[in-house]
């Protein structure tokens, strides 16, 4: 190959690389590292942009390879100063290729950690929101149970007309009225029960599942690094 293919090649290899660089580099800030958002959102960033350092590394490879290979055809001295430069470039990216390797597992390993601290977050917020629902809705009861009639008439009118039309019960005396307004709120507190759970178990899946499916990415491109490694 020319040698001007040559370079095009390593320049192309060292813009990919560099692209990747700058891509972690810009997500990277502002550092947040007990953050399992910030964590999953940098290691997203490595894992969706790592196929380029992946090809721009193997680019470079290729490009000393395409340089030893025409060393050893065109010198008159096969030994020389170049083809020792050109063998350190070489074991350079060897090396370089096997940091990616390892650091992409480690990446793996820290996908646990995340997922731990994300879900002790989701547990943690879940309960505050709990909690403090049932302080309210305990508010609510205990205003009911003690509220005189005439604001239970008012209250039943406007809980009256939230229902279709099939549910009303108007025939019940103010007792029973102040009886089905708890049982509505008890209703409602049940309900915001049902639906917090479903939310916090809807977090906790996609938690799970993003931190999967980094993990998985990150140990494939970790093998094509030790491959690049090896070859």
């Amino acid at each position: 190959m020319p040698l001007g293919g040559i370079r095009l090649i390593r320049r192309i290899g060292r813009v990919l690389v560099a692209v990747f660089v700058l891509a972690v580099a810009f997500n990277f800030l502002p550092l947040n590292l007990g953050s399992p958002d910030w964590g999953l959102g940098i290691s997203n960033t490595i894992v969706s942009s790592a196929s380029l350092a992946l090809v721009g590394e193997g680019l470079l490879r290729f490009s000393i390879y395409l340089k030893i290979q025409a060393h050893d055809q065109d010198s008159s001295n096969p030994k020389g100063l170049r083809l020792i430069a050109l063998k350190k470039s070489e074991l350079g990216i060897r090396r370089l290729a096997l940091a990616g390797t390892i650091s992409l597992l480690l990446l793996t390993g820290w996908q646990a950690i995340l997922f731990a601290k994300g879900m002790e977050l989701i547990t943690a917020k879940g309960a505050a929101t709990s909690s403090q629902a049932q302080e309210q809705i305990k508010a609510v009861e205990a205003r009911i149970k003690s509220a005189p009639y005439a604001v239970i008439e008012a209250e039943w009118t406007k809980f009256q007309a939230s229902l279709p039309p099939a549910f009303f019960k108007a025939e019940l005396d103010a007792p029973a009225r102040r009886k089905e307004l708890l049982s509505s709120v008890g209703a409602r507190s049940e309900q915001f029960r049902v639906d917090l759970n479903r939310q916090t178990s809807a977090a906790a899946w996609n938690l799970g599942r993003n931190a999967l499916r980094i993990s998985l990415m990150a140990i494939a491109y970790a093998w094509g690094f030790y491959g690049l490694h090896k070859l």
